[in-house]
């Protein structure tokens, strides 16, 4: 998770996050995961029209 957030850049969209990061999950369930973790702690929210992930 802490990969997720370390890179992080505005604007960026889920699908980037996952290309950014795919050499440190093993597959894209394990991503998305670790992204819902995020999400419901709170560090996270992604706007839903255009994918961008919102850094708290």
């Amino acid at each position: 998770m802490k990969c997720i957030i370390s890179g992080r850049s505005d604007g960026e969209t889920v699908q980037d996050a996952y290309y950014r990061t795919r050499n440190v999950f093993h597959d894209a369930s394990e991503f998305l995961h670790a992204l819902d973790i995020l999400f419901v702690l709170g560090a996270v929210s992604v706007d839903t029209d255009t994918g961008v992930i919102l850094y708290a």
